[in-house]
């Protein structure tokens, strides 16, 4: 593991996506936009590496701040485990105080330490000033994460320190479950709790996590990618462009995702950005299982409450996401993850499920042509019917009658309804393509 480490906005965010040769990291100019570590394995010179960035340390200023304190704390740990630390300063700015003094902690690091002097562009091969050459560390690289000078030798250097692959990083089919909702139900919560470890920071402040958090996990019921995204918000509630970022990074994961885990807050009710959320599932044709958090809040200030019932009427709010499996506990359950992984592995299996042609046309094309249904006057038959593609599940039909756009779409419908009926396809969303032969 390389974990880049340092004060806050002295480029690390710009380093790690630079050597992941993706923007993975929000980067903007606001101090302290990276809160919790993110991961992502990269190939540094043919040897593959796990790379961390982490949030920015401030060991000097305002030690009461929770958020501050919580940042650290998380960075802190990886630095103990990490097998080399890339210790990034700012090259255009002289030595602080909090340099110095996270100088002398790691000094009792008895990992190898590089020392990164980013941020200068067009003149890496100038001497630097002596008080650098003072911290004590070598090897040290002058860089410019933004523009890329300096950066070659950067790996080399990386690559040579870092001792083979400590870790195996096998190529296993993963899952990717995207952890969707508004800031503030609980999703980082959820989060650590599926993971069994507080990977996430969990705060009160809405807005805590802003990029998209990533942890593999394996379980009986199948191997995952989890992902923590932000919080959305409607865009003309954006009050900083961390906020826009934020938003961008969870639509990016949830269309890589195969299922969204939408959370939701039952004692908020469903809420117009709810449905937003929830409609944007059904665009991107996910698999989804709505998790309905905080019961035990729900059942502590509400006792005669219902479950069965509140789960029924949250069902009905979000009617247009019909096909999605419902499921209600709390993140905070440490039996949590015995019901979610089955529910999960599930959904997964159904979204890669692909039904026999002999099947669909001797009981599905049958029932259907069974209906009676008309279009314009005429009988409606269908004469061929298969499955065309998995994730998600796609069928194309042949008939005698197409109809109009609004008609296909009534008929694709009718077609869904019937093919849910006789299969299970409980979590999964199912297109209909109609044509006339």
């Amino acid at each position: 593991m390389v974990a880049i480490i340092g004060k806050t906005n002295v480029g690390k965010s710009t380093l790690f996506n630079h050597l992941s040769r993706k923007k993975i990291a929000i980067v903007d100019s606001h101090p302290g936009v990276t809160r919790d570590f993110l991961e992502n394995v990269v190939d540094i010179e043919g040897k593959k590496v796990k790379l961390v960035d982490t949030g920015g340390l401030e060991i000097l200023i305002d030690s009461q701040n929770e958020m501050q304190r919580k940042i650290e704390e998380k960075a802190w740990e990886v630095i103990e485990k990490a097998d080399l630390l890339l210790w990034v300063l700012d090259g255009r700015e002289n030595l602080t105080s909090i340099d110095w003094e996270l100088a002398s902690w790691l000094r009792k690091i008895k990992n190898p330490i590089v020392v990164a002097v980013n941020k200068r562009e067009g003149i890496t091969n100038e001497i630097l000033p002596s008080e650098f050459f003072s911290l004590g560390f070598e090897p040290m690289i002058q860089i410019s994460a933004s523009h890329g000078d300096g950066l070659r030798e950067l790996r080399e250097t990386i690559a040579r320190l870092v001792e083979g692959n400590r870790e195996t990083y096998e190529d296993k089919h993963r899952i990717p479950i995207a952890i969707v909702g508004k800031p503030n139900v609980g999703k980082s919560t959820l989060y650590n709790s599926l993971l069994g470890k507080e990977r996430s920071i969990v705060s009160s402040i809405p807005g805590t996590t802003r990029d998209a958090l990533y942890s593999t996990l394996d379980t009986t019921f199948g191997y995952y990618q989890l992902i923590d995204t932000p919080g959305l918000v409607a865009r003309p509630k954006f009050k900083e462009r961390i906020d826009f970022y934020a938003a961008v990074r969870t639509e990016e994961s949830l269309q890589g995702a195969t299922i969204a885990l939408l959370v939701i807050d039952p004692l908020q009710g469903i809420t117009h950005q709810d449905k937003k959320i929830a409609q944007k599932i059904k665009e991107e044709k996910k698999g989804c299982l709505v998790f309905i958090n905080k019961i035990d809040l729900v059942l502590q200030h509400h006792p005669s409450v219902q479950i069965k019932k509140l789960m029924e009427e949250i069902r009905r709010d979000l009617s247009f996401l019909s096909y999605a499996s419902f499921f209600a506990g709390s993140a905070i359950s440490p039996s949590l993850s015995l019901s979610i992984f089955p529910l999960l592995a599930g959904i997964t299996t159904r979204y890669y499920q692909r039904l026999k042609t002999s099947f669909l046309n001797e009981k599905i094309r049958e029932k259907i042509n069974e209906e009676g249904w008309k279009v314009k006057g005429k009988a409606f038959r269908v004469y061929y019917l298969h499955q065309k593609n998995v994730a998600p599940p796609r069928f194309y039909l042949s008939a005698n009658i197409s109809g109009t756009e609004k008609e296909k779409e009534l008929l694709a419908n009718r077609i869904e309804k019937i093919i849910r009926e006789e299969g299970d396809w409980e979590g999964v969303p199912i297109s209909i393509e109609l044509s006339r032969e």
